[in-house]
Parts: structure tokens; C-alpha cells; sequence
């Protein structure tokens, strides 16, 4: 425990899973540190480069024992055994307040009695919940023997997760969705905060292009490649913003009306969401800020139901949803976008965002952490 004279009470420390990319997640981070920018940030680890030219760009991060191991940025992934360890080991005792963002084991932080902790979930984990059989097949652990090892591993974080879930005073959701998922594995209440998206720096075209727009992370669980093979079919023009373990993949499999566009900076992506026809999407996302961005860009979206897009998405007015997560089902959704994209209005696309953006993350946001604060001090 730590003793009170080195614990700063109306000090915050945000804790976060790893640092590796700038993300949905990371813009989340980002956000919350301008709100508060005397926070302390705390991560299991932090590869520095990959921030550059963003707004985390000279952040200090305090970091665990795993940010020692040689280009651990390579195979973090991989080291998902050693993370409620590692989360075990980090400390953030002088400060009075913490808050956690977490989707993997930043819930798990240890705090004391002395101190508030508020934790804003992503999603639990999803290697452990949801995505185990995608988590097992990405690392190659499907095969029967390292399949019942892994299996059993990933049993044993289950009920370290749950246990740890019990940690926090308060429970925060990036949507509607995540609460359900944390109802369903840790059987508690959250209250919803939908995350910031800047919505400002989108201005629809008048005219839009005759192309779909299609911008992630290309990761197995978003299932680009069978929204490729489906325009592939379709024949119609599909231009992928995005890199990761899957591109290659992907790119062998696109027929010639998809462009591979890899990864693009911020205005180039909101060029094109400003112009599309319409934005496709296929995971079943926690929330999904590429989807709000798309609509503030007066982009209707065509996407499966599951997920943040049945929040985010006003089915049948700003966009499509279909309700299987399937080639199939996509292709048929977009058919019918075909035949009456004209009824679709940049307009209500736009106002649509406004219900998730920056200003309005701020005032929620502090409404909720601020008594807190206040209270604990």
C-alpha cells in the first residue's frame, strides 16, 4: 500500500494496454490527455516511432518490464500469457485517481483503497472472449496439441480476467454493445461514453464519385479479404486504405476494379471519404470510428449489423446494414444501395455524426470524471 504522503490525490494516471499504434483507441488516449493534460500516461509498452507526426508523438510513457525485451513492437501479440503478469508489475500508487483504457488487461491495474479507479473499456479482451478461434488461427496455435495448450491458457486469462474485472470502482463502455459484452463476461453494468471522432474536418462533395470506400486496419477479423472477393464479383470499383499482416493477401486476391491503397495520411483518407459513394464494413466493431468519420463525411455505410454500426448507422436513411456477416449478404446490400443511392442524403449522413463529436466527448466526459475527482479529493 502505498503511504499517503507520496500519494497525490487529485492526480490522475491514465493506463493503457500497449502502445504500438495510432488507432481508434490511441485517438481515445489522445483525447482524454487533452482534456487532461497534467495526466500521467502508464503502458506495458511503448514503441515510440510509430507515433511520430501524431499528436502522442513526444508523450512520456512509463512502461513495464516488457518494454526491455529486444523490438518486443515485433511479437507482443504473441506474449499474451505474460500480460496480466506484466499488468501485475506496473504500478501507479502515487497517483489518486486512475483511469484505465483498456481492451486487453489495463482494467487489471492495481490500485488500493486509497485511490479511484475509473475504467473505460474498449472490449474485454478479445483473444480470450470473443476472438479466441481468430486469436489461436493468427498465431498458428490451431493445430490439436498446441490447440488444447493455448485453449488452456487462454482458460486460465478468462478467469484472471474475471476476477480483476471485480478491481474497478466504476465502469465506463465505448458503446452500447461493449456494455453488453462486459454484462456477458464479467456481469457488470457500464455506463456508455461514445468516443470523440473529429468530425470537423470532413466537408462532403456535392458531387460524389462513382467509387466504395473501404479504410482499416487489414487485421483477419475485419474480414477485408472477403469484401474484396466480393467486388471482385460485384465488378464495381473498390478503393482498400489500410496496412497490416493481411495485406499481401489481400492484394493478390483483388480483382481489377479494387485499388490497394495501403496505409494514407489523415487528409488523403478524408479526401476520399468526402467523395465516395458509399464506405463498406464488415467487422463487428466495438464501436468503429471509420463508420462516424464516413458519415460526417456525408458517406452513406454499408455494413454489418453487429457491433458499434447499429449505433452508429441509421438503417435505411445514412446507410445499409445487412444482417450476415458474409460475402453473400454484403453483395446483396450493396445491389440494393445501387439501385437507390440517389435517396440517400450527404445532409442527414452529417448530422448523424454530430452525435459523436469532439465538443460533445468533452462536456460528457468531464460531467462524469470531474465530480469524481472532485468527490475522491
Amino acid at each position: 500500500m502505498p503511504s499517503p504522503k507520496n500519494l497525490d490525490a487529485n492526480s490522475l494516471a491514465v493506463v493503457y494496454d500497449w502502445m504500438t499504434v495510432y488507432g481508434g483507441s490511441e485517438r481515445l488516449i489522445s483525447a482524454i490527455l487533452e482534456i487532461y493534460p497534467q495526466a500521467k500516461l502508464h503502458a506495458l509498452l511503448h514503441h515510440a516511432p510509430a507515433f511520430e507526426n501524431t499528436p502522442l508523438a513526444n508523450q512520456l510513457v512509463r512502461t513495464s518490464f516488457l518494454q526491455s525485451l529486444p523490438a518486443v513492437h515485433r511479437y507482443y501479440r504473441s506474449l499474451l500469457p505474460l500480460m496480466p503478469f506484466a499488468i501485475e508489475t506496473m504500478n501507479a500508487d502515487d497517483h489518486g485517481v486512475v483511469l484505465s483504457v483498456s481492451h486487453a488487461v489495463a482494467h487489471a491495474i492495481r490500485t488500493d483503497t486509497s485511490q479511484m479507479h475509473v475504467s473505460y473499456i474498449c472490449t474485454p479482451m478479445r483473444y480470450a472472449w470473443h476472438l479466441r478461434d481468430d486469436y489461436l488461427r493468427l498465431h498458428g496455435l490451431d493445430r490439436p496439441l498446441t490447440s488444447w495448450l493455448a485453449r488452456f491458457v487462454l482458460e486460465r486469462i478468462r478467469r484472471w480476467d474475471r476476477k480483476h474485472a471485480k478491481h474497478a470502482d466504476h465502469l465506463l463502455a465505448i458503446s452500447r454493445w461493449t456494455a453488453g459484452r462486459v454484462e456477458q463476461a464479467w456481469g457488470r453494468q457500464a455506463r456508455v461514453i461514445y468516443p470523440p471522432v473529429d468530425i470537423e474536418r470532413f466537408q462532403p462533395r456535392k458531387q460524389r464519385d462513382d467509387f466504395y470506400l473501404l479504410v482499416m486496419r487489414l487485421v483477419p477479423y475485419k474480414m477485408g479479404l472477403e469484401i474484396v472477393k466480393a467486388f471482385n464479383q460485384l465488378k464495381l470499383p473498390l478503393m482498400v486504405v489500410g496496412a497490416g499482416p493481411e495485406f499481401n493477401h489481400i492484394a493478390k486476391a483483388a480483382g481489377n476494379t479494387v485499388r490497394m491503397l495501403n496505409h494514407q495520411p489523415d487528409q488523403i483518407v478524408t479526401d476520399l471519404m468526402n467523395r465516395a459513394k458509399a464506405f463498406v464494413y464488415m467487422a463487428a466493431e466495438d464501436f468503429g470510428i471509420a463508420m462516424v468519420e464516413a458519415q460526417a463525411a456525408g458517406c452513406p455505410v454499408i455494413a454489418y449489423r453487429q457491433g458499434g454500426a447499429a449505433e452508429i448507422v441509421r438503417n435505411g436513411e445514412t446507410g445499409l446494414l445487412y444482417q450476415e456477416q458474409t460475402a453473400e449478404s454484403m453483395m446483396d446490400a450493396v445491389s440494393q444501395f445501387e439501385h437507390r443511392a440517389s435517396s440517400f442524403e450527404s445532409q442527414s449522413a452529417r448530422q448523424n455524426a454530430a452525435r459523436f463529436s469532439r465538443q460533445r466527448f468533452r462536456e460528457e466526459f468531464t460531467a462524469y470524471m470531474d465530480p469524481l475527482m472532485n468527490h475522491h479529493h
